[in-house]
């Protein structure tokens, strides 16, 4: 019966209605009148409610949505862009930037010139020290990391930034599965683990790579070395989060996708997602959390098409997905969705970093940086973050095993259609300020395999608020962006708002001490800094409120604290 129906629509009213667009396409190269988009949505509107056509409507919308997107997309020749590309700070150039200069005729830059400084992968280390005068030097040159991308190289620092989150935004930030840091988390994980009976949590080294040192936490001893249940024996810097035991599977295999974006400004915030990706599957068909193999099948060689490789394209596995009757638009909504709201999540903590940075010249910062994010789908179609890479590979080789057991190493075509993708067109982007990207792309619509799903609007659902202690933050520090010293945070105190029977003048000197000694630094930095206003909203509101809650009372401080006189606060202008 459905096969009838789908030859009859193909046959039929989608014909016509293609055939109609083709008609349109033809008007627009010509001076006739084009229907406007009202006409367009009634013909639309009158082929999806035949009754013959209602169980093909899904079909129809993806295939619509499929060519609204190619009407919005901004296609740009990188050939017609002169960029010339400075790897000064490269230690080993990558073969893909190679193969992507060379495809487009970009000229290598040398010293302190060029357009874009890339900072790859291989100089990591490096980068994560991006000081005032590395910024200064290329401060003319548009840089190819985010200073603060520090917080996001490693699992420790975006866990404890997500759980931060998800304490003001309990119903928002539950994208993240319930993570845990070791040995800091220990007790707290016990806890969680003797309530939570029958759930498994996998552990994952804080930097490790490629799936080396994980394994599956199914009872508390394995936490430890040789079983033995001292602290002493514990399996330190790990990380243990709560797995995810329902996961969507694609030809019986569980997978994750491993999708690129693209941030180009902090404040205005801008944001992109590749239409194009990697999915990665298990070598054997899913049974249990203890499966593993080295079943590797290479993808074929036109990997955008349905295959079975055990690397696939994304374009590929949605096709899959579609295939098995999942409804992939919905599905790609849904993902979208939770980057913008980890993205507005972290944000503010970049933007913190870049302005430790950069100082009193942070506006001026032209920075651009590519995360990979590796996303899990369970079988209610929610995507979970599992990671997040600051430093995605860029690797396009893969090692085959040849006929007699040998092994070699050769290109992967699929890694390098991606890759090329990711990097060539996020160049293209960056080059252009936050404005020109604002104005002449625009949120949702593509610039080559960009989308832009952040225009630089500000965040929703009171997601501000991290954004208001950034600059409250920069209010009291005054000449030096990220040394707060005890006695401007004590000018806190002058606000008459901020004082109550519990919490007098004297009890700010008592906190900052507290976290200053906790944090065996000098002076308050960002996150010390939240620990503080926290404290006062706790003695502030928390016995005076019957409806208390952590998010609403540091709003209020915060909001209090940027409305006292001018004279109480420095705004950050002076040179350093």
């Amino acid at each position: 019966m459905l096969e009838n129906q789908m030859l009859q629509f193909l046959n039929s009213d989608f014909q016509q209605f293609t055939q109609q667009d083709k008609q349109d396409k033809q008007d627009e190269n010509s001076e006739t009148e084009v229907p406007n988009n009202s006409q367009r949505q009634l013909r639309v509107k009158s082929f999806e409610e035949k009754p013959a056509n209602k169980p093909l409507n899904l079909i129809f919308q993806m295939l619509l949505q499929k060519k609204t997107q190619k009407r919005q997309q901004i296609k740009v020749d990188p050939k017609s862009i002169p960029l010339s590309i400075n790897l000064s700070v490269q230690v080993q150039e990558l073969p893909i930037i190679r193969k992507i200069m060379d495809k487009n005729e970009w000229k290598k830059a040398h010293n302190f010139d060029g357009d874009i400084l890339w900072c790859g992968p291989d100089n990591v280390q490096q980068a994560k020290q991006f000081t005032y005068d590395f910024a200064m030097v290329f401060m003319n040159l548009c840089i190819s990391r985010i200073p603060g991308a520090k917080l996001i190289s490693t699992k420790k620092e975006t866990t404890s930034i997500m759980a931060k989150m998800r304490q003001y935004f309990p119903s928002i930030y539950n994208f993240y599965p319930k993570t845990y840091t070791m040995p800091e988390d220990l007790h707290e994980f016990i806890e969680d683990f003797e309530k939570k009976d029958g759930i498994s949590y996998i552990a994952k080294p804080d930097k490790g790579t490629q799936g080396q040192g994980i394994f599956i936490v199914s009872q508390i001893e394995d936490l430890f070395n040789n079983g033995v249940k001292d602290i002493s024996y514990i399996k330190k810097n790990y990380i243990i989060q709560e797995y995810i035991s329902n996961p969507l599977l694609l030809d019986d295999k569980k997978f994750d996708f491993r999708l690129y974006v693209l941030v180009t400004s902090l404040k205005p915030l801008i944001a992109y997602i590749n239409e194009e990706g990697l999915a990665r599957l298990c070598t054997e068909n899913y049974q249990d959390i203890t499966s593993n193999s080295q079943n590797f099948i290479i993808h074929p060689p036109d990997f955008q098409k349905i295959n079975f490789g055990t690397k696939r394209t994304y374009t590929s596995a949605k096709k899959t997905l579609m295939k098995m009757g999942i409804d992939v638009p919905k599905l790609k909504l849904r993902i979208e969705q939770t980057i913008v709201r980890f993205l507005y999540g972290i944000a503010p903590f970049l933007l913190n970093s870049t302005r430790e940075v950069y100082q009193d010249k942070w506006e001026k910062a032209n920075c651009f940086h590519v995360i990979g994010f590796d996303i899990l789908i369970d079988r209610d179609l929610k995507p979970w973050i599992i990671e997040i890479n600051a430093n995605p590979s860029l690797e396009i080789t893969q090692v085959v095993q040849n006929p007699n057991g040998s092994k070699r190493v050769e290109t992967s075509s699929l890694d390098a259609y991606v890759k090329t993708k990711v990097i060539e067109d996020a160049f293209i982007i960056a080059i252009k300020t936050p404005q020109e990207q604002i104005e002449q792309i625009g949120k949702g619509k593509y610039c080559n395999s960009y989308k832009m799903i952040i225009d630089g609007q500000p965040p929703i659902e009171n997601l501000d608020l991290f954004y208001k202690l950034v600059d409250l933050y920069s209010n009291l520090c005054g000449l030096r962006y990220g040394n707060l010293n005890q006695m401007r945070f004590c000018r806190l105190a002058n606000n008459p708002q901020l004082i109550n029977e519990l919490l007098i003048k004297s009890d700010y000197d008592l906190i900052y001490k507290k976290i200053q000694l906790k944090s065996l630094q000098p002076d308050l930095n960002f996150l010390g800094f939240l620990e503080a206003i926290e404290s006062i909203s706790d003695k502030l509101l928390k016995r005076k409120a019957s409806n208390y809650t952590l998010q609403k009372a540091v709003t209020y401080v915060v909001n209090m604290a940027l409305k006292a006189p001018q004279q109480h606060q420095r705004p950050l202008t002076a040179k350093r």
